[in-house]
């Protein structure tokens, strides 16, 4: 699988798979994307339907008087004063002390929702600029579970071709374009958090000091309003008190999104390390060419393997080529992945006998060490290994049973 296994299996069982995310991507684009627009809809619903303010009104005030004044009041904001302090007289610290972003939750909610969208939506669109269509890999690969012998042999080698070419895989000679297929990657995982940072970060103080929002104004639900009536040549003023219903929702709503945002941030970060190391470091790189090519070395790999994996690994493969066997070990399967990889690898050693050039083992990954210094001398058409791997005229690539 392409992100942590259990929480893929955990999140994968009740959230459909697309060819181009894992279940961590699902959980942010898809699954947080529904909550919030459920919480918009709903709060919408209370906000333009219902009856989101009521305002205890004078006496005097009949019939429309009192609707007036609550239409007025949820339009024109309120402010909030706590019960234990004066009412100022000042106007300037009544205009200070008002709240005017309750009407504005759906939006946000919806604006939330687009941003948790968008990043996943910029992937899926970009991705084929990279000049490695990853959905379209993913979906050639997931035919190969309906064939067998001959013709899933041929497919295999077909996705072989295109993804060679893709990444240009020349074993040293060429490096992949660039890195923007994992940079669009890893900005799909984290493109959705710095936008409501803040919000929730005080919110969070709110929490830690035990406050509730009623009490520190966040989600006030008892406010005022001041309005003015004109009766004939004379202005009257009034202060009434009124009740946000509104706000008990939206209370709630964040409360839940709060803690949400948060278990959905640490499993996104959990997949995007683990993701980061899987495709950057070398030695991850080496381990899942080592898994995808077991049935190539049946006795282990010998010390000339090593190397020639750790150079299909670095210089063929490469990030791009790594993450896009991911993919299609996640969502088509552990074997095409591997009979793709020994097709890659049966290329790869061809091209390496072609060309007689020694490819470096350096690499760009910060803190690698090359496994082994290659000696100019030494021929890929030589019979070092014991399972003459790297000599065509004497021993063909070692395929899966495709009969199975």
């Amino acid at each position: 699988m392409l992100g942590v296994p259990f929480l893929e299996r955990a999140i994968s069982s009740w959230i459909r798979p697309h060819s181009l995310d894992d279940p961590v991507d699902r959980l942010n684009y898809f699954v947080t994307t529904m909550i919030l627009l459920f919480f918009g809809i709903m709060v919408s619903a209370k906000q333009y339907v219902g009856s989101p303010i009521q305002c205890w009104a004078p006496m005097e005030f009949r019939g429309g008087w009192e609707q007036y004044a609550e239409d007025y009041c949820f339009i024109q904001n309120t402010f909030y004063i706590p019960f234990e302090q004066e009412i100022p007289t000042d106007v300037q610290d009544r205009q200070d002390a008002e709240i005017g972003y309750y009407q504005w939750v759906p939006i946000v909610l919806a604006l939330q929702a687009i941003m948790f969208y968008v990043p996943n939506w910029l992937w899926k669109t970009l991705n084929k600029l990279n000049g490695v269509d990853v959905e379209n890999a993913v979906v050639e690969a997931s035919k190969m579970r309906g064939l067998a012998g001959e013709s899933r042999r041929i497919e295999a080698e077909k996705l072989a071709e295109y993804l060679a070419d893709a990444i240009d895989m020349k074993g040293g000679v060429g490096r992949s374009k660039d890195y923007r297929i994992l940079c669009f990657r890893f900005g799909n995982s984290l493109g959705s958090y710095v936008s409501v940072l803040y919000l929730f970060t005080k919110m969070l103080g709110d929490l830690f000091n035990g406050r509730e929002w009623h009490e520190s104004g966040m989600f006030p639900r008892v406010t005022l309003c001041d309005f003015a009536v004109r009766k004939l040549a004379n202005m009257h003023r009034y202060t009434v008190q009124c009740v946000l219903m509104i706000n008990m929702f939206n209370e709630k709503i964040y409360l839940f999104l709060w803690f949400w945002f948060l278990l959905v941030l640490s499993v996104t970060f959990i997949n995007f390390f683990y993701c980061f190391s899987q495709m950057i470091f070398t030695r991850s790189r080496i381990n899942s060419c080592k898994y995808w090519l077991a049935t190539l070395f049946p006795d282990g790999v010998m010390p000339r393997d090593e190397m020639m994996l750790s150079r299909f690994a670095i210089s063929g493969l490469q990030p791009d080529g790594i993450l896009v066997l991911r993919f299609i070990e996640g969502h088509a399967g552990s074997l095409p992945a591997k009979e793709l990889a020994i097709a890659l690898f049966k290329r790869f050693v061809t091209m390496q006998n072609k060309q007689h050039l020694p490819i470096s083992t350096q690499s760009t990954s910060p803190g690698f060490e090359a496994p082994h210094e290659f000696n100019e001398k030494e021929s890929f058409l030589e019979a070092g290994s014991p399972h003459d791997l790297y000599n065509p005229d004497k021993a063909a690539i070692m395929q899966p049973d495709y009969k199975h």
